[in-house]
């Protein structure tokens, strides 16, 4: 009974509210950050959902990444290293950009759980870790990032809900009609000085949305036939989340800045992946298609595809063809000369016959001599 009251009471005490949605009716929800406690140990929503991402991305990886090239073995080795180098990259990169809350208190900077994680560093650190184990096993880079990068996006959109129960990662002001409040970002819009009941933009939401968005795309492109070349699915990662986080980035209130500067980190690294995801995109498309043409690529049957690859075919089927005119040449010239033998086998048989007429002939006519 203890548990359920104090689940009761955090729930009356926190809430999360859009005001203008429904007509104005509004949606106005009780939630928590706290999934429920076991003793003193708080299980907090955003652990869970974390948590609950890995565990469905690590699923369906596994249900197809043979049909990739990846065994089963391989794809735990990669995720054996990748996920503790992705906790620890999110908490290094926030540390990093944010450390003058954590210079007077250095052992704070270990507590995690308390907030502080950044998305980015965990990619990161989670793409450096998936090179060096690609290297130690000799197997491509970027066909096994490839693979991960749309379980990464869908990690991305289920986890960015626990900003919804935190009630952070929000936007500044705004009137559209989806609009939020709750609890604690009404404490906060007082320390900033805003209106009392001013709304904010869900940016968690948006960014949710469009990493559904970026997973559903990167999974059809992977199933097409425009897919051609490893290193592409990164790419387009890297264009639509970059551009995405580029514009949400500049509506948060929480951004991370470059020192003093006014230069969000966020907004500058998003901008920098946008270019050299298009760069790499552009760059791929080009080696295949001049791989194409010279042959080098591969059909998937072992042979060259392309102009080369049809050149050569052609060249092999003319050579093939004047060799069938050759044998059918001698073949009639052989038919011909058998022929001409047959017509003077005849000719002589018919000689012959006539002689012997001839013959039976001159006897008839010639008198017995008695």
């Amino acid at each position: 009974m203890g548990f359920l009251s104090g689940a009761i009471s955090l729930l009356a005490e926190s809430y999360v509210e859009f005001p203008n949605l429904f007509r104005n009716h509004g949606l106005k929800l009780n939630v928590s950050d706290v999934a429920f406690t076991i003793g003193s140990f708080e299980i907090r929503w955003y652990g869970l959902l974390i948590s609950g991402a890995v565990l469905l991305c690590i699923i369906l990886g596994m249900r197809s990444c043979k049909k990739y090239g990846i065994e089963q073995n391989d794809l735990l080795d990669y995720l054996i290293f990748a996920l503790p180098a992705a906790i620890i990259g999110l908490r290094v990169y926030y540390v990093a950009f944010n450390f003058s809350q954590y210079r007077d208190n250095f052992w704070k900077v270990f507590a995690f759980w308390e907030g502080g994680l950044a998305i980015y560093g965990g990619i990161i650190a989670a793409v450096i870790a998936v090179f060096v184990v690609s290297r130690v096993k000799k197997q491509k880079f970027l066909r096994v990032v490839d693979f991960f990068m749309g379980y990464v996006a869908l990690g991305q959109a289920i986890g960015r809900w626990g900003n919804f129960f935190n009630q952070e990662a929000y936007g500044g002001p705004t009137t559209l009609p989806w609009g939020m409040t709750g609890s604690r970002i009404q404490a906060d819009v007082a320390k900033a000085g805003w209106k009392a009941g001013t709304l904010v933009h869900p940016t968690f939401f948006y960014e949710s949305m469009w990493c559904l968005i970026v997973f559903a795309v990167i999974m059809l492109y992977r199933r097409s036939r425009f897919y051609k070349n490893s290193g592409e699915l990164l790419a387009i990662y890297m264009v639509l989340y970059g551009t995405e986080r580029m514009l949400v980035e500049g509506l948060r209130t929480d951004s991370l800045y470059i020192g003093n500067t006014g230069i969000r980190v966020s907004q500058l690294l998003s901008g920098i992946l946008v270019v050299v995801g298009i760069a790499l995109f552009i760059d791929l498309k080009v080696r295949w298609r001049k791989a194409v043409y010279e042959g080098a690529a591969d059909d998937g049957n072992g042979e060259s595809s392309g102009f080369a690859g049809t050149l050569e075919r052609l060249k092999e089927a003319e050579e093939t063809g004047v060799a069938d005119n050759a044998a059918a040449e001698v073949a009639g010239n052989a038919a011909e000369t058998a022929g001409v033998a047959e017509d003077a086998a005849a000719g002589i048989a018919g000689n012959a016959g006539d002689a012997v007429n001839e013959a039976e002939k001159s006897a008839a006519e010639t008198p017995v001599t008695r």
